[in-house]
């Protein structure tokens, strides 16, 4: 089994001891190979009876939908803080406008003043 070194060895190998492996032994021998892996679990499925199916199916759509529903309270999140972060630069970009602008008045003022 550690004579495996390449992928294509390791897909030989799952191909051939497919019946007999558990997958503990698969992750013994193929290590991080996720899609080898998933092969495995997509191949001890058809031992599994109906109601394991069903449950199985069951679980991966609740944490589809969960994800689905992160995804989306992320994505409101981002725009509602984006809005926020608008929102609050104009307020202070009118605010510094107003205070250059009162700024320059009083010096267009004191101008006139020194002219007369």
């Amino acid at each position: 089994m550690e004579e495996l070194n390449d992928i294509t060895e390791k897909w030989c190998y799952f191909f051939k001891h497919a019946k007999e492996t558990t997958l503990d032994g698969y992750n013994k021998i193929i290590g991080e190979d996720l899609i080898i892996k998933r092969a495995y679990e997509a191949l001890d499925q058809f031992n599994w009876s109906e109601d394991e199916l069903i449950t199985y199916e069951q679980e991966l759509k609740r944490i589809w939908d969960n994800k689905a529903v992160e995804d989306y309270k992320l994505e409101r999140a981002k725009a509602e803080g984006k809005a926020e972060g608008k929102a609050e630069g104009i307020k202070l970009g009118e605010i510094k406008g107003k205070a250059e602008g009162k700024a320059e008045g009083i010096k267009l003022g004191e101008l006139k003043v020194k002219l007369k």
